[in-house]
Formats: structure tokens, sequence, C-alpha cells
């Protein structure tokens, strides 16, 4: 294992700082993948329009989680409240978020944090995927393809932007890593990743000859591409961060098909000899 710096959190989005004035300012997020950044001061209460699948929250500090699942609800009144400090201590300055498609969004995700940012995307990036690894898994527990035991026994996990160590075990995991965001999602180890497993990715994967086999570098890690993406400098900048899957038999992970939901599309990759059945895994 090889590693490069991870440290960097916003790598290829594009970055909007919040004025802090303390007036109602509008910022959109139009146009490609954008880091909307606040920093503590008098931001006002600000306006965030065309927010996408693409797009992220950078705060200045963990926004207050009342039950920490990691969701963040806005209030009755469609409204962040970016200084939070309890449920009865909302803070000074406050934000609305509107979508691509015209409607409000009133939920966000926590992505973790590191490089003196709290990152936050669209919970619907993560949540419109539930339910559809219902078919296509093969894992050792004794379920065959298509059968929804085993889509029961099938653990969705989102990546945040720390180094990370996942144990997939004997359990069919999808692991979710939202590079289309412009983030770097760290040096992650991937312990136990086997036939019934998926990577899952927002950015497709740089894939040299494109014969749908993306292989690894001398270092033994998987690059992952960032919001411009798949880039022919993947492989040596990773902008997306890098995979170590800790296997000296695996070199390469195979591109599985695509599916788009919403605004999003996702990229899956797992092994060569994956039991799903190419676009089985998402079914209609």
């Amino acid at each position: 294992m090889a590693f490069r710096d991870n440290s960097t959190l916003i790598t290829t989005a594009g970055k909007v700082v919040l004025a802090l004035n303390g007036e109602s300012d509008l910022y959109s997020g139009a146009g490609g993948s954008h880091a909307f950044i606040m920093n503590e001061g008098a931001l006002g209460d600000d306006q965030l329009q065309n927010f996408g699948s693409d797009d992220s929250i950078i705060n200045y500090k963990k926004i207050y989680d009342g039950n920490g699942d990691g969701y963040i609800s806005f209030g009755p009144n469609n409204v962040l409240d970016v200084d939070r400090t309890s449920s009865k201590n909302a803070g000074e300055d406050q934000i609305t978020v509107g979508g691509t498609g015209g409607d409000l969004v009133t939920t966000i995700r926590y992505l973790g944090t590191k490089d003196g940012g709290y990152a936050y995307a669209d919970a619907l990036t993560r949540d419109q995927l539930l339910g559809h690894f219902t078919k296509g898994f093969d894992n050792t527990a004794g379920g065959t393809a298509g059968d929804s035991s085993v889509a029961a026994q099938a653990l969705h996990i989102d990546n945040d932007v720390g180094d990370n160590t996942f144990d997939f075990g004997k359990t069919s995991v999808a692991l979710l890593t939202d590079n289309k965001l412009g983030l770097n999602f760290g040096g992650d180890v991937i312990n136990g990743f086997g036939k019934d497993d998926l990577l899952v990715f927002t950015s497709k994967l740089y894939d040299s000859n494109n014969s749908g086999v993306v292989t690894f570098g001398k270092n033994l890690v998987l690059d992952l591409s960032g919001a411009g993406g798949p880039s022919s400098s993947d492989p040596s900048t990773g902008p997306g961060g890098q995979f170590d899957l800790n296997q000296p038999n695996k070199t390469a992970v195979t591109y599985l098909g695509e599916k788009t939901i919403g605004d999003a599309t996702y990229y899956y990759y797992g092994t060569a000899d994956h039991g799903a059945v190419p676009g089985a895994i998402f079914p209609a």
C-alpha cells in the first residue's frame, strides 16, 4: 500500500466562499460541481440555487445533529441553521437551498471532516439508492442472484472524506463514494472485498483502454476520479481519493454498469466474477 497525500478536502469542485457581510446573498450551483464554503462570522440569510447532486456545503464547524444519525433536516421554515448549537439555540445565520428541479433541498447528509472543513451533500444521493440493490447478489450466506433474502443482508455504506478501514467480511456490501462532489474521500482500506460486493461511484473511473477493467497502479491502490472525471490524470493524482483492497490478487475492478436516478448517475464496479448480472442490480 502506498497512499499519496489525501489531506486536501476540496480537489476538483469549484470553490464558492459565502460572503461574511450579514446580508441575504444569492449563489448558484449551476454549471458543474461547487463546494459552498461557509466560514465563521456574520453570514446572514443566504440562498443557494440550482444545488445539485454534485454540489456540497463545507461549514466551519459540524452542524448540529439532534439525534446524531448524520442526517440534518431543515426546520419547518425550510432553512438550515448553520450556527445552531442546541435544539433551542438556532444561532444567527441561516441558508435556504434550492435544488436543480426547483424543489427545495430539506435534508443533507454529513460526509466527515478534514482540512478544516465539515462536508455535507444532498441526502437524496444516498437515499434514492436504498432498495435498488434487490437483485444480483450471490453471497456465501447461501442466497442466489435475485433472491430477496440476499438483498436483506446487503449493507449500504456511505463513504466519507476521512481515511477509513472497511471490513466487508461475509456480508454483501454496496459502498457509495460520492466522488462527483469534487472532494477527496481519503485513502481507504477495504478488507474482505469479494464477488458479492460493489463499489458505487457518482463519477466514472478512468479506464485507459476502455476495456471495462480498471487496473491499479504500481502502488497497488485504486485511484478515484473527481468531479470532472474520468480523466487521464486520475491515475497520477487520484482527486477523489484512493482504495486499497488489501489483497495481492485484487489489482483491478470490473465495470458492471450504470444507472441514472434523478440528476445523479451511479457507476458500479466489482470483481470479474461478480455474482450480478449487469443491469439486474438496479431493476427498473
